[in-house]
C-alpha cells in the first residue's frame, strides 16, 4: 500500500470513529444503556437476518434504475457490471465528506471509461436518477404524514418544522435543476467560470482553450441525452419502477427490525418508518465534512423515533441494529468490491482533470 493511499484510508476511519464517538456520547447521556441492551437481546435473528436481503436488492433495483437510464441513452452496460459499480460508489459516499455528490462522481467516472459511454449522457442519465429519488422521497415522506394525520397520531414540532424544511429545500433544488436543464447558455457560462478558476488556480498544469473545448463537447453530449429521453416520457417508466422498488426495500429494513423486535407492523408504525426515513435521506445529503456522515444520521433516526412517541431505549436499539444491515453491511460489501477493482485507481481517476492534464 502506498503512503498516499494509506493517508487517505488513515483519514477516513479516523471521521468514521468520530462519527461513532458522536452517537455513544448521544447513547452515554439520553439513553439507558442497560435497558437498550436488554431490548436488542430479544431480536429474533431469523427476522432480522432478512434486513441484509433487503439491503442487497435496494442496492440491485437502484442499480437497475440507473441501467434503464443510460440503455435509453445508447450507453449500454451490463447488469453485473453495473452493480459493481453501484457498490464501488456505495463505498466512496461512505469515505469521502460530502455523500451522495462523492458517490456520483465515482459512477460518472467508472462509467465513462466504459467503451462508447459519452461522459455527458452518463451525467445526465446521474442527474436523472437523482431528480427521480428527490422525487420519490418527498412524495413518499408527504405520504407518511398523511398516514399519521389519518390514524389522528400526533406530529411534534421539530419532525412538522423539519418536514417543511425538506420541502422547501427540494422545491429549491428541483428549479435549480430545471434551469439548468432549459438554459443551456447558463451552463456553459457556469462551465467557463470554473474552467477559468480551475486554470487560475493550478497555473502551468491545464489550458484553458483545450479544457473549454473538452468542456463543451461534452455539455452537448449532456444535452443532446437530456433531449432523447424527454422526447419519450415511456424511458421514465422503468427507472420510476425500479426506484420505487428500491426505495420500498430501504424502508423494509427498519420494518423488519421492528418486527424482529417484537413489534406488530400497522399504518401508524408505517407511517412513522416512512417520515424517519425520508429526514434521514434528507440529512445524510447534507455534507458537514465526516464521511457517511456516520453519528449524524443515528442520532437524528434516534430523536426523530423519540419525537415521534417511541422511548429513546427502543429509538436508540432500532436505529442500531437499521444502521447495521443499511450502512456496515454495505460498508463491508463496497470495501471489498472496491479493494478487488482497485481503490487507488478510482480515486486518482476522480482527481479533476487528470485525463486532460494527460494531454497536455
Amino acid at each position: 500500500m502506498d503512503k498516499a493511499k494509506k493517508k487517505f484510508l488513515i483519514r477516513a476511519l479516523l471521521f468514521l470513529l468520530i462519527g461513532l464517538l458522536i452517537f455513544v456520547a448521544y447513547i452515554v447521556f439520553f439513553v439507558n444503556r442497560d435497558e437498550m441492551i436488554r431490548i436488542m437481546g430479544q431480536v429474533d435473528l431469523f427476522v432480522y437476518s432478512f434486513t441484509f436481503v433487503a439491503g442487497l436488492l435496494d442496492v440491485l433495483f437502484f442499480a437497475l434504475a440507473w441501467r434503464y437510464l443510460m440503455r435509453a441513452l445508447s450507453v449500454r452496460v451490463s447488469l453485473k457490471k453495473t452493480y459493481m459499480f453501484m457498490w464501488i460508489s456505495t463505498f466512496i459516499d461512505y469515505i469521502v465528506p460530502a455523500e451522495s455528490i462523492s458517490g456520483e462522481i465515482s459512477r460518472a467516472y467508472l462509467m465513462s471509461k466504459e467503451p462508447d459511454a459519452e461522459t455527458g449522457k452518463v451525467v445526465v442519465s446521474l442527474v436523472i436518477h437523482r431528480v427521480i429519488m428527490v422525487l420519490i422521497t418527498i412524495v413518499t415522506l408527504f405520504s407518511g404524514t398523511l398516514i399519521l394525520f389519518w390514524s389522528h397520531y400526533p406530529l411534534s414540532t421539530l419532525v412538522m418544522y423539519l418536514i417543511g424544511l425538506v420541502s422547501i429545500f427540494t422545491v429549491v433544488f428541483l428549479a435549480a435543476v430545471f434551469l439548468l436543464f432549459v438554459k443551456e447558455n447558463w451552463m456553459e457560462r457556469m462551465v467557463n467560470f470554473f474552467l477559468k478558476l480551475a486554470v487560475r488556480i493550478f497555473k502551468g498544469r491545464w489550458r484553458l482553450e483545450e479544457l473549454r473545448e473538452r468542456a463543451m463537447v461534452e455539455l452537448r453530449s449532456f444535452y443532446e441525452g437530456l433531449e432523447t429521453l424527454t422526447q419519450d416520457p415511456k424511458h421514465f417508466v422503468g427507472p420510476v419502477v425500479f426506484s420505487f422498488v428500491s426505495w420500498v426495500f430501504s424502508v423494509l429494513i427498519s420494518i423488519l427490525v421492528f418486527v424482529s423486535l417484537g413489534f406488530g407492523v400497522n399504518w401508524t408504525l408505517i407511517g412513522i418508518i416512512i417520515v424517519v426515513f425520508s429526514l434521514g435521506i434528507a440529512i445524510k445529503s447534507v455534507p458537514v465534512g465526516v464521511p457517511a456522515e456516520v453519528g449524524l444520521p443515528e442520532v437524528a433516526m434516534a430523536v426523530l423515533y423519540t419525537a415521534l412517541g417511541i422511548n429513546a431505549e427502543i429509538s436508540t436499539a432500532v436505529t442500531i441494529l437499521s444502521r447495521i444491515a443499511s450502512f456496515w453491511f454495505r460498508f463491508v460489501i463496497g470495501w471489498a468490491v472496491t479493494q478487488w477493482f482497485g481503490l487507488k485507481t478510482i480515486m486518482d481517476g476522480m482527481k479533476l482533470g487528470e485525463r486532460q492534464t494527460d494531454k497536455v
